[in-house]
């Protein structure tokens, strides 16, 4: 009995290990406007540029939970960026990066994108052309784009 309890403590703590990992950013937009002050809205398109909006949108479970940022305008360039906490390396780790976007409104052409940028970046200045080091994310663009 003992042996089995010894195994199954080794289990658990086995169990553990491997499900620690650091967080290097998480944004939950759980407290209404303070977000504004962590994310950079862009000034690179001028007057073409719009602001991101906090809302829980239109379809939800539980509103309280559901906030994030939309796009309140169509047809318009949205450019925001928010700084890691500190820099990382994932050399030898895996990295998992996770978030969700949700298309609520018909769009011809779009996406919503992220991109892992590298430090030194003018946030005021965050365009398409700014490098980048990671960008993945969903682009509905032309009739042959399944929606």
């Amino acid at each position: 009995a003992i042996e089995k309890m010894k195994v199954l403590g080794l289990v658990v703590l086995c169990l553990l290990g491997a499900a620690v990992a650091e967080v290097y950013f998480d944004e939950s937009f759980a407290d209404g406007d303070a977000w504004e002050s962590r994310w950079v809205h862009s000034a690179h398109k001028g007057d073409e540029a719009e602001e991101f909006v906090l809302s829980a949108g239109k379809y939800h479970g539980e509103k309280a939970n559901a906030y994030g940022i939309k796009t309140p305008a169509d047809a318009k360039f949205y450019q925001i960026s928010a700084k890691l906490d500190k820099e990382f390396s994932n050399e030898g780790k895996d990295l998992v990066i996770q978030y969700t976007v949700k298309h609520e409104q018909n769009i011809d052409c779009g996406g919503g994108y992220i991109k892992l940028l590298p430090t030194g970046l003018d946030q005021a200045d965050f365009s398409g052309d700014s490098d980048y080091n990671i960008m993945f994310g969903p682009d509905i663009c032309g009739s042959g784009t399944k929606k």
